[in-house]
């Protein structure tokens, strides 16, 4: 992608890069409410309480992989801006040959650590149950979710996002078929959910790897020696994205924590109904920031760093409109939303009072993300870092923890909110902050 195209018409192609990730989000998180479906259906809310109970697990393999998918990608694209393509595939192999072992690695210290895990929780009986069965398997499927995840950044970068939209639309149609098989006329319940994500993240991962196998693509599989710097700036470069889904880990462990000790496995399903529905929207967020980061990191490469500050402010707006939509139709069908999974009608209204107060989630978190996914794109981990960490652990924590002991449920579905916005604040500043850095001439904005 030259920077000549991305300038001559920069909303065109926002959307075209953008577009196929979101749509590909979507699809994802198309895949994860079709396995809500299914089990709340099929199988009962102690099933989807108990899958919830094991998110931090996926928010920490998610960590791991955008942590080196993002910060390799992103040197991957300054190296493609500058024309230095041998360079840029060394990066590309390093990134995928680093997430594979380190995927394979955690999947073992997770595996050690189930029983722990649920003795903090207290959860037993049922509930621990549900979470074995279904975990185990998982623990096969993530570090192909991983992969698959790294290697769609890549084609991104490489200019093709329309690739990733088209494995994603498959993969979606594949998931639906295969719960409907598997937990609705088979009645494998939540192992046969979890056997259907590890069919379909094994049809994506191969699909992906055989596209770079082409001749015709700039970024290619080659040898390499492991290089300690683009290590390094891998790791710091993908720090914010780390920091924001171990965040999502440790906020979601103390989300569960506190919805099992003031309100029990009915607060856990109402929780998890309503994060199917934000879990979407934070997939457009992040689908728009994968679309820029490749444009961000190229404009910057390149020394077209105006360019880069207009890419932002485009997709903060359109966030900003989206975040309006999804808002609005929550607050008023929130409870329709909800009675789609099977719940009681005690958990679809903690649901849809739920939206009611969270509904100031979407107008903002739109603007921490692309953001937080911008300084990253721009090299400036410290400041991605600083917005990852004060919205997903610093005051998440710290209001979840208060606001529960002080309201209850009301306070829990408080915290985010307030949280997003106190972000918001601290983005404001580090913008106003980079632009005055860059008007004194220091083009890394630091």
């Amino acid at each position: 992608m030259e920077t000549s195209t991305i300038k001559e018409n920069k909303l065109k192609t926002i959307l075209m890069f953008s577009v196929p990730s979101i749509i590909a989000m979507l699809l994802q998180t198309a895949i994860t409410i079709t396995d809500g479906y299914f089990t709340g259906n099929y199988v009962g809310e102690n099933a989807l309480a108990a899958i919830n109970l094991g998110l931090p697990v996926l928010y920490f393999y998610l960590g791991v992989g955008l942590c080196i998918g993002v910060g390799g990608s992103v040197i991957c694209g300054r190296l493609l801006g500058a024309k230095d393509k041998r360079k840029a595939s060394e990066v590309f192999s390093q990134t995928v040959v680093t997430a594979l072992i380190i995927c394979i690695l955690t999947s073992f210290a997770v595996f050690l650590l189930f029983n722990p895990i649920l003795n903090v929780l207290k959860a037993d009986g049922e509930l621990s149950g549900y979470f074995n069965e279904y975990y185990r398997i998982m623990l096969f499927n993530y570090p192909l979710m991983i992969m698959g995840t790294i290697l769609g950044m890549f084609i991104r970068t490489d200019g093709k996002p329309q690739v990733c939209m088209l494995v994603s639309i498959a993969s979606c149609i594949l998931n639906v078929v295969l719960d409907y098989i598997l937990v609705g006329r088979l009645s494998m319940g939540v192992k046969g959910s979890a056997v259907a994500s590890l069919i379909v993240q094994v049809f994506a991962v191969i699909v992906q790897f055989v596209y770079f196998i082409k001749p015709s693509i700039s970024i290619k599989f080659r040898h390499f020696s492991f290089d300690r710097d683009v290590i390094k700036e891998t790791i710091i470069n993908g720090s914010s994205e780390f920091i924001g889904e171990m965040a999502g880990a440790v906020s979601m462990f103390a989300f569960n924590y506190v919805l099992m000790k003031y309100v029990g496995a009915e607060g856990v399903a109402a929780f998890t109904i309503l994060g199917f529905a934000v879990y979407g929207f934070n997939m457009i967020t992040i689908g728009f920031g994968q679309g820029i980061s490749p444009l961000v990191s190229i404009c910057r490469g390149a020394g077209e760093y105006e360019c880069a500050i207009q890419i932002r402010r485009i997709t903060n707006k359109i966030l900003l409109v989206l975040g309006a939509v999804f808002a609005a139709f929550f607050i008023f069908f929130g409870k329709n939303y909800a009675s789609v999974f099977g719940c009681s009608d005690t958990v679809a209204d903690m649901v849809s009072q739920g939206f009611k107060i969270y509904a100031v989630t979407f107008l903002v978190m739109g603007y921490d993300v692309i953001n937080s996914m911008y300084f990253t794109s721009c090299g400036d981990a410290k400041s991605s870092a600083l917005i990852s960490s004060l919205r997903g652990i610093v005051l998440l924590l710290a209001f979840t923890f208060i606001f529960s002991a002080l309201w209850g449920m009301t306070g829990i579905w408080l915290a985010a909110p307030a949280t997003e916005v106190l972000t918001a604040a601290v983005s404001v500043y580090l913008i106003a902050r980079e632009k005055k850095i860059l008007k004194s001439g220091d083009k890394n904005g630091r």
